[in-house]
């Protein structure tokens, strides 16, 4: 039978799962159609006011909703990662000029600051996301590298259809798509100091719970 469970607390926003683990959805809340963060970067430059966006958390199975966050003009606030038992997310205030990196601990409702830096540390938000593990903010610039903004910095050589999957240690993750003539993938692992490739195969890495990575 099925068990249908009403969800209170949102409303025109749509659940999605968060990689990882199999307890937290979240789901992102704006006033207008969904644009991502660059997107909202660029409207805020033009002069105009961004209404901002929210993220909400749903546990499962209970559906309960916890919502760390309020709705600001020109705040944008991105999905959060799974890092090894807590939510973290990554909150761009474009009114302080300001990148905040929090931690959500669900049991308390409570959020706690990582860090905090300066906008003008990048040179735009296009792509600019949190990784794991350690966690780590990076951006890809779509310039031929990937850079780490923090808790380091650094910038690493990578090729121009690679996308950053995730960090483990000093080991860099990355999906690489080409065309031949069928579309496909390879999964690269970088050196995280050098840049120099360490391991390159075809296929994908899926993200499970428990730290556990599906080889296909």
């Amino acid at each position: 039978m099925i068990n249908i469970i009403k969800i209170n607390g949102i409303s025109n926003c749509y659940p999605e799962e968060i990689e990882g683990t199999n307890e937290w959805y979240c789901c992102s809340e704006s006033k207008v159609s969904f644009c991502d963060l660059y997107e909202a970067e660029e409207m805020v430059n033009k002069g105009k006011v961004f209404p901002g966006i929210n993220c909400h958390l749903i546990h499962f199975p209970d559906g309960k909703v916890y919502s760390p966050f309020k709705m600001q003009e020109n705040v944008y606030i991105e999905k959060p990662i799974w890092n090894n038992g807590e939510l973290d997310f990554l909150v761009v205030n474009f009114n302080t000029r300001l990148l905040n990196i929090l931690k959500y601990i669900p049991e308390k409702q409570k959020l706690e600051m990582l860090t905090e830096l300066s906008l003008s540390e990048v040179k735009d938000c296009y792509n600019l996301k949190l990784e794991i593990m350690p966690l780590t903010l990076g951006r890809s610039g779509n310039d031929g590298f990937y850079e780490i903004i923090w808790p380091e910095k650094k910038n690493i050589a990578i090729g121009d259809t690679e996308t950053v999957l995730f960090r483990d240690g000093d080991k860099l993750y990355l999906s690489e798509w080409y065309e031949d003539p069928e579309y496909n993938e390879n999964v690269i692992v970088r050196d995280i100091r050098t840049g120099e490739i360490i391991e390159k195969y075809e296929g994908y890495l899926c993200r499970l719970p428990n730290n556990v990575y599906w080889k296909i």
